[in-house]
């Protein structure tokens, strides 16, 4: 069960409030008017956490929240899903939309996974993987969600690709887009932090405090040549993952960014 959280707060504040509450494992943001609408499980809510950071910006009296039940989610993100393109080659887009004869034509069930490729992270996540060579390549999609990322990996040529969320949900709706779109390379795995194995590619959209702890566990499983691809956090965070990446024998050679949010493409020294 997801619970929809509403915070109203000043357009000055709402950027602050926006990447607290990210880091504090809230997904699924949009603005709406004076608000600011947040999604998250309802087992993964901390109150407490919650409470500290609206204090912090005299929001403490200023939200509200309900339950959202599945089904209501999914008419919501059906009725208002549009088709996102990337670049002159990559369309993502619903069954009921109409195809452009792109060449990368990514086919998404709207339902409660999020990463439909609206979102400036994910669009630049596809943006980087269109940028890069992946014919044969292993590759690992952690925090999966709609497994976009994984379905066009395999359309770009990658062998082999493992990807995993910790939602049931995402796992679901994965299973799904990677039928609807006749992949064959992806296998799809309920974890939270885990997994094994070595890859040439890493591709990790989740958020900053997430990426900072796996960075670690990221670095010993990436093959010589192997690159690291990370977004979920905003670009005023780049120097938290650039002190870290020295300290681990990688370095980044690349730094996207979209609407303050960023993407960094990290490599072996």
């Amino acid at each position: 069960m997801y619970l929809e959280f509403t915070i109203f707060c000043p357009d000055d504040t709402k950027e602050l409030v926006e990447a607290e509450l990210l880091h504090a494992g809230f997904e699924g943001v949009w603005e709406n008017n004076d608000s600011l609408c947040f999604y998250i499980h309802e087992e993964a809510l901390n109150m407490n956490s919650l409470k500290s950071i609206l204090a912090q910006y005299n929001l403490i009296e200023s939200y509200t929240y309900k339950s959202i039940e599945n089904i209501n989610w999914n008419a919501s993100w059906e009725s208002s899903f549009e088709p996102i393109q990337i670049g002159e080659k990559c369309l993502i887009r619903a069954s009921f939309h109409s195809s452009l004869g792109l060449p990368y034509e990514i086919i998404i069930t709207p339902k409660m996974s999020f990463g439909t490729g609206h979102h400036e992270t994910t669009y630049m996540m596809s943006e980087a993987l269109m940028e890069m060579d992946l014919k044969h390549k292993t590759v690992l999609d952690m925090g999966c969600g709609t497994s976009v990322l994984a379905i066009l990996a395999e359309k770009l040529g990658a062998s082999n690709i493992t990807a995993i969320d910790n939602d049931d949900w995402a796992i679901e709706n994965s299973k799904e887009n990677i039928a609807n779109n006749n992949c064959k390379a992806i296998s799809v795995f309920k974890n939270d932090a885990t997994f094994s194995g070595q890859y040439d590619i890493i591709l990790s959209n989740i958020n900053r405090n997430i990426n900072l702890e796996m960075l670690e566990k990221y670095a010993p499983a990436l093959n010589k040549g192997g690159q690291i691809l990370l977004s979920g956090f905003y670009n005023h965070d780049v120097p938290d993952f650039e002190k870290l990446v020295k300290t681990i024998g990688l370095k980044i050679v690349k730094v996207k960014e979209r609407n303050d949010w960023a993407c960094i493409i990290i490599e072996q020294c």
